[in-house]
């Protein structure tokens, strides 16, 4: 290990067996990666990542939409609208039900239990 890098884990107060301790935390990270509450939580966010799909979300929020209504207050095709719709209820955000012709959105379960 480089020695600026152990002379810096001792000014963590990372005195003892400082290789140790990065085993530990690339276990920690290596375990979280591979949990579940991880990997949702990063659909999640990784949904909410981009702005059209923050709008979506958000403009579900505030009532049942469905895709053909989304598409002319945003101003994007259909298709575009099919693409974040899709993202969103993969990340568990949204689900969307039958209504005569059209698939209705609305959102789950409040955002902040989610995160």
């Amino acid at each position: 290990m480089d020695s600026r890098f152990l002379d810096f884990l001792k000014t963590c107060e990372i005195n003892e067996n400082p290789g140790e301790y990065i085993k530990e935390k690339l276990d920690f990270i290596d375990n979280k990666l591979k949990s579940e509450d991880f990997q949702n939580k990063l659909k999640l966010h990784s949904a909410l990542a981009n702005k059209n799909r923050l709008l979506i979300y958000q403009l579900i929020q505030e009532g049942e939409l469905s895709n053909g209504t989304l598409a002319k207050i945003l101003g994007l095709s259909e298709g575009s609208i099919t693409h974040h719709i899709k993202k969103l209820d993969e990340a568990g955000l949204i689900i969307g039900r039958n209504k005569g012709h059209f698939i209705i959105y609305y959102t789950t379960e409040d955002l902040k239990k989610k995160l």
